[in-house]
């Protein structure tokens, strides 16, 4: 893992996910996690402070408003899919947490969800 991997990031159930972004193209500043609270689904779930939000259930993140991504958030009803850039520590500090092993699902990550974000980003 080196600086700047994508690591896809699910969780279930619904609101509250437990974390707060910071950023939004009105800000010029990337989306990022600027907050996660523990106990909650975001703190199992591999998603670590500084990650920068690539895609929210497959749609691309580059080009939204802080106040869009609120809204994006609030029309998610069960089923959270992020796309992240990591910061180059936090895969491995989230290795060595044994309270939340990872999933194969999150170690492979979800391929179509990858390929459909990047692809969005390619064409347009």
């Amino acid at each position: 893992m080196g600086t700047g991997d994508f690591i896809c990031i699910s969780m279930t159930g619904g609101a509250p996910w437990g974390f707060r972004l910071q950023g939004g193209k009105e800000q010029q500043q990337p989306l990022q996690v600027a907050k996660i609270r523990s106990q909650s689904k975001a703190s199992g779930s591999g998603l670590c402070e500084g990650d920068e939000v690539v895609s929210i259930n497959g749609s691309p993140c580059a080009d939204l408003t802080h106040p869009e991504v609120v809204k994006l958030m609030e029309s998610i009803t069960d089923s959270l899919q992020m796309l992240v850039k990591s910061r180059v520590d936090a895969l491995f500090l989230f290795l060595e947490d044994q309270s939340h092993p990872p999933s194969l699902q999150h170690i492979l990550g979800y391929t179509s969800l990858l390929i459909a974000t990047l692809a969005n980003q390619l064409m347009g």
